[in-house]
Parts: C-alpha cells; sequence; structure tokens
C-alpha cells in the first residue's frame, strides 16, 4: 500500500512537471515571438537610418571635393602671388643693377675718405 502511494505521488509530481514545462515552453515562445517581432521593428527602423546615413556620406563626399576644389584654387592664387613677389624682388635688383654708377660713387667716397685718412696719418709723422 505504501508504494502505491508513493506511486501516486509519483504519478502527481511527474503529472506537475510535465505542465510546468509545457507552461514554460509557451511562456518562452511568446518571448522568441516577441523577440522576433521587435527584431524586425529594429530592422525596419534601421533601413531608413542607413539610407540617410548613406546620403549623408554622399554629401560629405561632395563637401569634401568642394573644399578641395577651392584648396587648389587658393593654393594656386597663393603660387601666382609669389611668382608676382618674386618677379618684383628681381625687378629691384635688375633696377640695382641697371644703376651701377651709385656702387661706383660710393666706392669712390670710401676710396677718398681711406686716402684722406691716409694722408692726416702721414701728416703727423
Amino acid at each position: 500500500m505504501v508504494i502505491e502511494i508513493l506511486l501516486i505521488i509519483l504519478i502527481l509530481a511527474a503529472t506537475a512537471l510535465c505542465l510546468f514545462v509545457i507552461v514554460s515552453l509557451k511562456k518562452i515562445n511568446l518571448q522568441i515571438e516577441q523577440l522576433q517581432k521587435d527584431v524586425k521593428q529594429v530592422v525596419e527602423d534601421t533601413i531608413p537610418l542607413l539610407n540617410n546615413l548613406n546620403d549623408v556620406a554622399r554629401r560629405v563626399n561632395r563637401v569634401v571635393t568642394e573644399a578641395e576644389n577651392y584648396w587648389d584654387e587658393i593654393d594656386s592664387s597663393i603660387k601666382n602671388l609669389k611668382q608676382k613677389v618674386s618677379s618684383l624682388t628681381s625687378f629691384t635688383h635688375f633696377r640695382d643693377a641697371e644703376n651701377p654708377t651709385q656702387d661706383f660713387i660710393r666706392n669712390l667716397k670710401a676710396l677718398s675718405k681711406g686716402v684722406i685718412a691716409f694722408w692726416n696719418e702721414f701728416k703727423r709723422k
């Protein structure tokens, strides 16, 4: 009789365990379905975001290209300015080279001062 009571308790426990497993599996199934819905919603929300990001990347690329073009223009303007400045400085050298008489006159003045200084020292001795 004790074995029959234990067997009934065991059958009831196995039945309760089976019901618990069924209920747990149903909850897990519902959670998986909700997770699938959430993932689907995330994917649907992400696609427009990726499209917008793609548009932004194209616009940034266009802006960078335009900035590079402007930089090239600025660089060429700076080079032209350098050439103009260098041509002006070379013109100054050219002008000085055309008028060598100033250097000659300076040299003559220096020579005359040197001769006068020498003559004055020579007279003192």
